[in-house]
């Protein structure tokens, strides 16, 4: 038995071995093949295209003192990358570039011209060397015709370089902030409460009511509203830009703060201006896209009837509905659409799916539209009224129903869940589910 597991092991170090040694010497192999094979760079710096020349700095890309879209030239260079090289050409230039687009990469004079015969391929030159190449990656166009991708990729890549210089700008507003300070935000907006969001230990402050708990992945949450924040154009810092003040977001972190002050810009129009007073930077902002200073601190709150934690995966769960003298116990199984079984009523599967998908929050339903606290008198007030009481994993609900929107109480754990649902046909009673 020893020997056998010693031979084992010698085996084992043995394909160890080899896979280090032969199999990441082919990856090694096939990686530097890839090299050769490209005809350009990623880590270019200099950019020279018909409508600008642009000049990569830490990270950005710089038309002058105008900031470039980080997506456009990421796409940029992601697809110029992608150029591969078939063969070297000899001939005369003048046969291959019929109609040249010209450009330059780190002052060098790069020509995309024409396809080849078979449609697969084109002719792209670096000065006066020739080559004929094809583009790896994939098109974002959708065609039929496979002789057609060649020559959508070469007009893709045209497309992208022939972008005018307001095209090429940047919009995002965080862009401008590469060092932008997030461990902790400040937000305070005329007409509400201010509030803290610490997206280092994934808190709020106040904190969440009893039975509900931050959204668990704060700082993506906070991002995907903070990227939407979109600008028209930088425009000249004054202090005369100040007309009405509606808020204001503070980015801080050991090391510094960073405010960004949100202004409107006149009364005669609702146009919006951000200024960054410690920067001298002031940005006329696109309409809509400020979402991130308008949310209320309960849209950084996991809304959900069932906390997380409690929340169980299941392939057939028990759940009880009662409603004063009436009573069943159902079964929930979990397939798509949901089915239910009980041995002592009819089910409404329509309906029966609908309350499911509340109190699972499922579907359009994910979050409540706001929660808040289960007081001692409301408690008693459900307790006695005349509602459906759903007991499931562990959790004891009741549903009450008001003009426009579903409340579900939890009672085990003290809050309410609000819904706005506007269906009268929707009543939330046990007879609605069940016969």
């Amino acid at each position: 038995m020893k020997k056998n597991l010693s031979l084992f092991s010698v085996l084992i170090v043995l394909l160890l071995v080899t896979y280090f040694f032969q199999e990441k010497r082919l990856e090694r192999q096939k990686r530097d093949e890839n090299r050769s094979d490209t005809l350009i760079s990623s880590d270019f710096t200099h950019l020279k295209l018909p409508n600008l020349e642009a000049v990569k700095k830490k990270g950005q890309w710089w038309d002058s003192e105008h900031l470039l879209s980080h997506n456009t030239f990421r796409q940029i260079e992601k697809k110029l990358s992608e150029i591969k090289k078939i063969k070297e050409i000899k001939g005369d230039w003048k046969s291959y570039f019929s109609n040249p687009f010209i450009f330059e990469i780190d002052h060098v004079q790069w020509t995309l011209g024409d396809l080849s015969l078979d449609k697969q391929a084109f002719y792209i030159s670096k000065d006066k060397k020739i080559y004929l190449a094809f583009i790896e990656g994939e098109s974002t166009h959708l065609t039929r015709n496979e002789s057609e991708i060649a020559s959508i990729k070469l007009q893709e890549l045209i497309s992208s370089l022939s972008k005018t210089r307001q095209d090429l700008r940047e919009t995002q507003l965080f862009r401008f902030y590469p060092d932008l300070p997030l461990n902790k935000i400040v937000l305070e907006m005329d007409g509400n409460l201010p509030f803290e969001l610490d997206l280092i230990n994934n808190t709020t402050q106040p904190p969440p009511i009893s039975g509900v708990f931050p959204h668990h992945k704060l700082k993506e949450k906070f991002n995907s509203l903070l990227t939407q924040a979109t600008i028209r154009f930088e425009i000249p810092y004054s202090e005369k830009l100040k007309f009405k003040k509606l808020g204001q977001m503070s980015f801080l972190n050991k090391n510094g703060a960073t405010k960004w002050e949100l202004w409107l810009k006149d009364n005669k129009s609702a146009d919006v201006i951000i200024i960054d007073s410690d920067k001298e930077k002031a940005f006329l902002m696109a309409g809509g896209s400020l979402k991130v200073f308008f949310v209320n601190i309960q849209d950084y709150w996991d809304k959900k009837v069932i906390p997380q934690k409690d929340f169980i995966s299941f392939t057939r769960l028990k759940s009880r509905f009662t409603q004063g003298s009436k009573s069943a116990d159902v079964f929930i199984i979990n397939k798509e659409p949901f089915d239910f079984e009980t041995s002592s009523h009819k089910i409404n599967k329509e309906k029966m799916e609908e309350i499911i998908q509340i109190i699972f929050n499922l579907g359009p339903k994910e979050q409540a539209n706001r929660v808040s606290i289960l007081s001692n008198s409301e408690r008693k007030q459900l307790l006695s009224g005349n509602h459906l009481r759903i007991e499931v994993m562990g959790q004891e609900l009741i549903l009450w129903r008001k003009i426009e929107e579903l409340i579900v109480a939890n009672l085990s754990q003290d809050f309410k869940a609000h819904f706005s649902i506007v269906d009268e046909n929707f009543r939330g009673t046990f007879e609605d589910v069940l016969k």
